[in-house]
């Protein structure tokens, strides 16, 4: 089994911060450049945004991403929060903030499991993937 880290985590959106959205971090190093942020009603995931584990990584610091995913430091509360916009394929960007802590600690947990430099992609897999898609 690959290793994996699941984080819950609780996103207040720039314009609506009295109403949390409930939302999961995932890392799976079936992927390893990757991560995953998963919106979650009840036990569906309503949406979710894949992409570079070191674009997270980078964000906690400064800011980072472009694109559909953008990760920065709250711009007043840096210490406490990051700041995500989110770019859906169709319509338009929305600010979300999450507690830094909890996302440098998600992020520590991906770099033990599968250190930087060390991510190997089962290439036979993927292809194994994608042809059965294709065919599905």
């Amino acid at each position: 089994m690959r290793p994996q880290v699941i984080y819950d985590v609780r996103l207040w959106p720039a314009d609506s911060p009295k109403t949390p959205l409930n939302a999961m971090l995932t890392y799976s190093s079936s992927d390893p450049h990757a991560v995953c942020l998963m919106f979650v009603q009840g036990r569906t995931i309503t949406s979710e945004y894949t992409f570079a584990r070191d674009l997270l990584a980078e964000g906690v610091r400064a800011p980072a991403g472009q694109g559909n995913v953008l990760v920065a430091p709250h711009d007043e509360l840096d210490d406490l929060y990051l700041a995500i916009t989110l770019t859906p394929e169709s319509g338009y960007p929305f600010l979300l903030y999450v507690l830094r802590e909890l996302v440098i600690d998600f992020v520590n947990q991906v770099y033990r499991h599968v250190p930087h430099g060390r991510e190997q992609v089962d290439v036979d897999a993927a292809i194994a993937t994608i042809l059965g898609e294709v065919t599905s």
